[in-house]
């Protein structure tokens, strides 16, 4: 018997339900500023300081030299 061609499809759109979430969620994990040294946070840590701003509701943190 031949392989269907829907069983592969259906691997691939299973595949990409997988895949989406992390396609999604990776812009969150890379946001980076001020030449990737800082992280654009809703608010810094202690050990940070605000360098400018990313977009209209976070700062862009960089961690302080002491």
């Amino acid at each position: 018997m031949l392989p269907d061609r829907s069983s592969s499809l259906s691997g691939y759109i299973k595949l990409l339900f997988l895949a989406l979430p992390v396609l999604v969620g990776a812009p969150r994990w890379l946001s980076r500023c001020s030449y990737r040294i800082g992280r654009c946070r809703q608010s810094c840590k202690e050990n940070e300081k605000k360098k400018e701003k990313c977009g209209p509701k976070r700062i862009c943190c960089i961690p302080d030299g002491k």
